[in-house]
């Protein structure tokens, strides 16, 4: 353990940052766009997909790896600028963010099946290849 607080102070441990963007923030008042909530008792979408991944990266001793969910207020590419590696982007914000090449990295337009937790095992994939 002192190790690592040693490693962590001296900056040689770097915590590389998962975003997901569940929703996108749009208008003047900064309406949410993107269906993330399925029900008044259940958790939303994005809060079990971020502990399915936290999970799975304890398994394969990724811990280097942070996992957070957006608000959707800053654009992806803000998100990777700052602190990000990887922005997991919501399948139903396609539309919306159009602008955005999918194919580059740092980019993972996740497929419904993904979104829903059902299936990670290609996500851990390619975070293992970042």
């Amino acid at each position: 353990m002192e190790r690592v607080i040693n490693l962590f102070l001296k900056g040689l441990l770097i915590i590389k940052t998962i975003y997901i963007y569940p929703k996108l923030a749009m208008g003047f008042r900064g309406f949410a766009t993107g269906l993330d909530r399925e029900g008044f008792f259940l958790k939303k979408r994005s809060t079990r997909l971020k502990k399915s991944i936290e999970n799975s990266l304890k398994e394969n001793h990724l811990s280097s790896c942070n996992v957070e969910v957006t608000h959707g207020f800053e654009s992806p590419e803000e998100l990777l600028e700052n602190d990000g590696i990887l922005v997991l982007i919501s399948p139903y914000l396609k539309s919306l963010l159009g602008h955005i090449d999918f194919s580059k990295s740092g980019y993972y337009l996740l497929s419904e099946a993904e979104y829903n937790s059902e299936n990670i095992s290609n996500i851990i994939k390619y975070i293992k290849t970042l």
